[in-house]
């Protein structure tokens, strides 16, 4: 993220394509050459910025938004409960259920995890449950690593107990896949960030926490140490914030940013090439 203040040279003696871009924020006009672009200011929101100065106003403006309006879900369309539905499957009776409800009024612990863990009915049987209750598939999950090429950050992936599965490049289309329940906010938030289109299916708790193994395994064999994740909890103030994302774009030479809201947190992606590091800048 730099500033280029110098004269380029004309395209028929550079070979290049001299073209003329305008800074969002203080509408200074840079010369650029086509290869060096990227190495000039920054992107945010389809807007360039010619310098960090400019960059961070826009930032903490866009970051305030976040903060005040957040991102509304559609969590709270109402669902038959889940004890109900195996119920009337015949899986599980009235006195079973009324012993795990028990205790969850103590304990706090998800209902499905509550009846599976006691062996009222399978795992399985809960997430086909969940899946009838959201009205979605169930997803085999196959007992390799899965890798879609789309990076989901882990904070988020444990957050929300939900992974990728598939991704189809032609159509820009993933699959994500739930353990406990659709978080919505968490899809659009997927959408904007990485410009796919999203569908949520369900996976029983084995097979995530199998494919979370996996992914472990092989960052560690990768053995590449570089942070792709932060995590800000105790940041205040959208004046902090979109400091704290300036300066890390300027010691990466970020040129593209992207920041989108998911409820707890602010998800800032600084991008460099083909390379990302993920910002998240707890929201209250």
């Amino acid at each position: 993220m730099k500033p280029n203040y110098s004269k380029t040279s004309p395209a028929w003696a550079a070979r290049f394509r001299v073209f003329t871009s305008r800074c969002a924020g203080c509408h200074r006009s840079l010369a650029l050459r086509h290869l060096s672009a990227l190495k000039a200011g920054i992107t945010m929101q389809g807007c360039w910025y010619c310098n960090s100065e400019c960059f961070t106003a826009a930032a903490e403006k866009k970051l305030s938004e976040l903060l005040i309006t957040g991102q509304e879900q559609v969590n709270h369309v109402s669902r038959m409960p889940l004890g109900l539905i195996l119920i009337g499957r015949s899986l599980l009776t009235v006195e079973q259920l009324r012993e795990a409800t028990e205790e969850q009024k103590e304990t706090g612990e998800e209902i499905g995890e509550i009846l599976a863990r006691h062996g009222f009915v399978s795992e399985k049987q809960v997430t086909g449950g969940r899946a009838v209750q959201w009205s979605c598939p169930v997803f085999s999950v196959p007992k390799h690593a899965i890798r879609t090429g789309i990076q989901i950050p882990s904070v988020l992936i444990q957050l929300y107990s939900a992974i990728p599965l598939h991704y189809v490049p032609r159509t820009k289309h993933l699959l994500m896949g739930f353990v406990h329940g659709i978080e919505y906010g968490l899809l659009y938030a997927i959408e904007q960030m990485t410009g796919c289109s999203t569908q949520p299916c369900f996976v029983t708790p084995s097979d995530f926490q199998t494919q979370m193994q996996l992914k472990e395994q092989m960052q560690e064999q990768c053995g590449d140490t570089t942070p792709k994740e932060l995590t800000f909890e105790n940041v205040q103030t959208p004046a902090e914030m979109a400091q704290i994302l300036c300066s890390h774009g300027v010691d990466i030479e970020a040129d593209h940013v992207m920041m989108s809201r998911c409820r707890e947190y602010i998800w800032a992606r600084l991008k460099y090439g083909a390379k990302a590091v993920d910002l998240f800048f707890r929201a209250g």
